[in-house]
């Protein structure tokens, strides 16, 4: 069965533990178990993470949407904010065993989810983390 569930959060990062609850409560009721929800949860908070840190740069002033998505056969969460143009191919490639602080965030991401895309539609950033079930 299909289920959808979208919230706007304040871009402060007291929120992003709400951010993490509703996606660890997301992935439990589209049966995944507890360790896959516990990378889910890793891979969206970095995601949201990040639309703070990098797209907004501490400004607690803005916004920006998580939608959660289900279906028979994969999960989706959506993250949209309105900072400027993220450009993903910028990004370091950083050797997984490098040891240095920072960095990881998109890394982990891919790690973890089947699917990250991102995308800039009529003046939002998007990404889109997907996990197949089963």
């Amino acid at each position: 069965m299909a289920e959808e569930l979208e919230i706007t959060i304040a871009s402060h990062p007291r929120w992003l533990r709400l951010v993490r609850h509703v996606v660890q409560e997301f992935a439990r009721e589209s049966g995944f178990g507890d360790q896959d929800t516990q990378a889910i949860v890793l891979a969206v908070d970095e995601a949201a993470g990040n639309v703070l840190k990098h797209s907004y740069k501490g400004d607690t002033s803005r916004k920006f949407s998580l939608a959660c998505r289900s279906s028979d056969d994969e999960l989706e969460f959506e993250l949209r904010d309105a900072g400027p143009q993220f450009e993903p191919a910028k990004i370091p490639q950083l050797p997984p065993d490098e040891v240095r602080a920072g960095g990881r965030g998109v890394f982990l991401m891919r790690e973890i989810m089947d699917e990250v895309e991102y995308s800039r539609v009529d003046g939002e950033n998007i990404v889109r983390l997907r996990k197949r079930t089963g």
